[in-house]
């Protein structure tokens, strides 16, 4: 029988590479969502430094110093919002792509043992067969295998 191979090894090739696409692409999404998260915590930090007051600036120049840094938040918090849903987004696009590499991987499993099962069953048939000429030709009187006899055959 010949050597096993699997008919969609392309295919499999082709689903671990987008796994590892969508695996790096979820890293970038938590290293992004880490940096709007630290982005957020500075801006919540400035904002809080901000309220203070500086001392003797004027009302309305520490009015508007308070409210850039309050939008600053905002905006952080937004991103951060952002961040976490590509993270999400990646998330789902990663477990896709595994589960796509798994049922082809089990596809190949599954394969590799019915080869395994046919080769099993055709060296079965082959002893079978021989060991059936065997009783034969010594059920007739002759070897069960050319020169077992010493080189005489039966009859001479």
């Amino acid at each position: 029988m010949k050597r096993y191979e699997f008919t969609l090894a392309a295919v499999l090739r082709a689903r671990q590479a987008q796994e590892k696409v969508a695996l790096a692409q979820l890293m970038l999404a938590r290293q992004m969502e880490a940096e709007a998260a630290k982005t957020l915590s500075d801006s919540q930090a400035h904002y809080g430094s901000a309220a203070t007051g500086g001392g003797g600036e004027g009302f309305l120049a520490e009015r508007e110093r308070w409210e850039l840094a309050g939008q600053a938040v905002s905006l952080a918090g937004k991103a951060e919002t952002e961040a976490q849903a590509g993270v999400a987004s990646a998330l789902d696009r990663y477990l896709a792509a595994a589960r796509a590499v798994s049922v082809v991987e089990h596809l190949d499993d599954r394969r590799r043992e019915e080869h395994a099962a046919a080769v099993q069953h055709e060296e079965a048939n082959l002893v079978d067969e021989l060991v059936t000429s065997r009783y034969a030709r010594a059920r007739a009187g002759r070897p069960a295998w050319p020169g077992a006899n010493g080189g005489q055959e039966a009859g001479q």
